[in-house]
C-alpha cells in the first residue's frame, strides 16, 4: 500500500505545482496506480456537486466522457510527434489538473453564493482560463509545440468537449 500511496502523493503534489505553471509531466512517475486512484478521487469529487438538477449518474458520464476526450486528445497529439511514451504521464498530468480545478469550483461554488448559477460567477471563467492554461502548458511540454499551438489544442478541447455536451442534452 504505501509503494502505490507515496508515488501518489509525489504526483497530487505535481499536480498543484502544473496548476501553479512550476511543473511539467514529465516529473510525475510513470505509474498507472498513480492515475487511477486520481480517476477514482475525481469521481468522487462528483458527489460534492451532486444537487437537485444533477444526480451522480449524469455527473459520472460527463467525467468518464471528460475523460476519453482527454486521452483522446492526448494520444492523438503524441501519436502525431512519435511520443507515445509519454502518455501515462501527460494524461496523468490532464486529469490532475482538471481534478484540482474541478476541487477549486467546487470550494468556490460553496464560498461564493451570491450568484444564483455558476456561470454568473466572473470568478468562474478566471478559473476556466486558468485551467486552459494549466492545460496548454502540459500539451507545450509533452509535445515539445509552441505555447500558441498548445493553447489551441487546449480550447479546442474544451470547445469540442462543449458542444458533445450539448449534443447530449439534446
Amino acid at each position: 500500500m504505501q509503494n502505490i500511496l507515496r508515488p501518489w502523493l509525489s504526483s497530487l503534489k505535481q499536480y498543484v505545482s502544473m496548476c501553479l505553471f512550476l511543473s511539467s509531466p514529465e516529473r510525475l512517475p510513470c505509474n498507472a496506480y498513480c492515475t487511477t486512484l486520481t480517476i477514482l478521487l475525481y469521481y468522487l469529487l462528483c458527489l460534492g456537486l451532486v444537487d437537485e438538477e444533477r444526480g451522480f449518474a449524469e455527473l459520472a458520464a460527463h467525467l468518464t466522457l471528460e475523460l476519453i476526450l482527454l486521452a483522446l486528445f492526448v494520444a492523438t497529439g503524441l501519436r502525431w510527434k512519435k511520443l507515445m511514451p509519454r502518455f501515462q504521464q501527460t494524461f496523468s498530468a490532464m486529469v490532475g489538473i482538471n481534478m484540482l480545478m474541478t476541487l477549486l469550483a467546487i470550494g468556490l461554488n460553496q464560498i461564493d453564493t451570491d450568484y444564483e448559477s455558476q456561470l454568473q460567477n466572473p470568478l468562474f471563467y478566471l478559473l476556466l482560463l486558468w485551467n486552459l492554461a494549466a492545460m496548454s502548458l502540459v500539451f507545450k511540454r509533452a509535445l515539445e509545440i509552441p505555447t500558441h499551438l498548445s493553447a489551441m489544442i487546449a480550447f479546442n478541447y474544451y470547445v469540442f468537449y462543449q458542444f458533445i455536451l450539448i449534443w447530449f442534452y439534446w
